[in-house]
């Protein structure tokens, strides 16, 4: 990612899935091209769960960014339940997959749009206020070099 950056790399994913989520419906018809597809979009996945931590930690900093990403998280747990429940209703509306998959591509699409106006170089300068709502409810103590460490013990 360093040699390369984030946007440009995130672009390369994106382009990725778009044309697979385009052309998967055509796809299914060979079963080996199918299972390339498949695991094109494997490596797309794991491509996402490589460079998207190191970038939050990058934004947001070291104290905010695991816990942002880890919030991220469950929106994919959401989206495992909703993709199959959004699948059904639209193949009992339109009944073809195709339109599924086109789907997948135009939220690809809006991905894409995303990460081409997304300002690598910007850091986000979050204000104490949100750094309280992100302690709160843990025992947050400041050890000798003025680092917020999270006290289990209480």
């Amino acid at each position: 990612m360093d040699k390369f950056g984030f946007q440009i790399l995130m672009f390369a994913i994106t382009l990725i899935e778009i044309i697979i989520s385009t052309s998967l419906y055509f796809a299914v018809n060979n079963s080996i091209i199918y299972v390339i597809y498949v695991l094109i979009v494997s490596s797309c996945i794991g491509g996402h769960f490589a460079i998207v931590s190191p970038e939050f930690n990058k934004i947001f900093g070291m104290d905010v960014g695991p816990e942002l990403y880890g919030l991220t998280g469950n929106f994919i747990g959401l989206a495992s339940l909703l993709g199959p429940l959004m699948t059904n209703f639209i193949l009992k509306k339109k009944k073809d997959f195709l339109v599924v998959f086109l789907i997948s591509g135009g939220l690809c699409m809006i991905k894409l749009f995303v990460t081409l106006i997304f300002d690598e170089s910007e850091k986000f300068v979050y204000n104490e206020r949100i750094s309280n709502l992100l302690e709160e409810g843990n025992n947050v103590k400041d050890n000798e070099n003025n680092e917020k460490i999270i006290d289990e013990d209480e």
